[in-house]
């Protein structure tokens, strides 16, 4: 078995776990705060399954933006602001096109739970839903005006407070 460095464990859960409070306490801010409390971009005639079940939506890119958060604090540490920018970029990027079929996967679910489970419902919730999410999981989350700006903002400093967090843990 492989032995994963303490360290590592309790930087990856804090990312995971601070991501996951953060993002779905600007969630639930944003929906008092917007217009028919619409956070999240979606398609013309979708049927709004991450506005009914938005915490298991924002689990799954914050799941993934913890491993590469724990990934990359190593070189973020060892950047200068511009260069933690650039890092940043990379694990949002990273982040969006790990989650989007996921995000797809979770949304045939949903569709299948609100009518019915076809014969073919593992194929249809894999292959479908996997193929969707990464053809539009990226356009809903480009749509999502400004939490996807407040999040992108938020990783960054979110990222930064881990290698400061750990770095002290590490010195003592």
């Amino acid at each position: 078995m492989i032995q994963i460095p303490k360290i590592i464990k309790s930087r990856l859960i804090f990312f995971w776990i601070s991501s996951f409070v953060l993002a779905s306490a600007l969630y639930y801010t944003l929906w008092l705060l917007t217009p028919y409390h619409h956070v999240f971009g979606a398609l013309y005639r979708m049927f709004l399954y991450h506005f009914a079940f938005p915490l298991q939506y924002i689990m799954i890119p914050c799941f993934f933006y913890g491993i590469f958060a724990t990934v990359f604090t190593n070189s973020f540490r060892n950047k200068n602001w511009i260069g933690r920018v650039f890092i940043t970029i990379i694990i949002i990027i990273l982040t969006i096109l790990l989650s989007s079929p996921f995000g797809g996967m979770l949304w045939h679910f949903h569709d299948m739970q609100a009518g019915y489970f076809p014969k073919d419902w593992v194929y249809k919730m894999i292959y479908k839903g996997f193929s969707w999410g990464i053809q539009i999981g990226w356009y809903i989350i480009l749509l999502s005006i400004p939490y996807n700006i407040i999040c992108a903002i938020g990783c960054y400093f979110l990222t930064e407070k881990g290698v400061e967090l750990y770095d002290k843990k590490q010195s003592w």
